[in-house]
């Protein structure tokens, strides 16, 4: 799968500079269908969006693209488990419903933030739950701008489309970098315990 996605974005570099506004419209269709299906390699697809289109452009591709894309997984996963969930999934996820109910915007966006759990295990979870479009649409583009932000910034430093390639993300997960993050999970979590208090 990530060898055909570098072919897609290798043959996408040659016809960029001939035709940029249909260029970005291509690619911003293909990001959402890509974040909708929730397939393995989105880094490479964050990173080169910002390769391809600069910084703040590239931002909103991945941030508009990564929040409408799970959008459509969880709405189509919605009807889904409604239509076919059994009873005890259905008890498990009232109890989940009642435990975050106070506090559901917070929980969201510590999910979204949480690097390493794949976007469809996500969106698989988060369709089990009563949470509303408004809220759903808030939490990820809240929980997904860190990241969108850092890795926008890391590919449009890239100098050549190889880069890419090499890209190690280690490379970027300094101390600073987990600092951020680590005060941005401790104040959601110090708002869930005073909304429970």
């Amino acid at each position: 799968m990530i060898d055909i996605i570098f072919n897609f974005l290798f043959q996408f570099e040659l016809i960029i500079d001939n035709n940029f506004a249909i260029s970005l419209i291509i690619y911003f269709i293909f990001s959402i269908l890509f974040f909708t299906f929730s397939l393995p390699g989105s880094l490479i697809i964050i990173l080169a969006s910002s390769f391809f289109f600069g910084f703040f452009v590239g931002y909103l591709i991945n941030i508009i693209a990564v929040t409408l894309g799970s959008l459509f997984f969880f709405l189509f996963f919605k009807v889904i488990y409604k239509k076919y969930t059994n009873k005890k999934l259905e008890k498990f996820s009232n109890k989940l419903n009642k435990i975050i109910k106070k506090s559901s915007l917070e929980y969201l966006i510590l999910l979204r933030l949480i690097f390493g759990v794949p976007l469809f295990i996500q969106n698989l979870f988060l369709s089990t739950l009563e949470i509303s479009m408004k809220k759903f649409i808030l939490s990820s583009f809240l929980g997904f701008s860190p990241y969108m932000l850092i890795f926008s910034f890391v590919g449009n430093q890239f100098s050549t489309f190889i880069d890419i390639k090499t890209f190690n993300l280690g490379d970027i997960l300094s101390l600073e970098f987990i600092s951020i993050f680590l005060i941005i999970i401790f104040f959601l979590l110090l708002r869930i315990f005073l909304k429970f208090k």
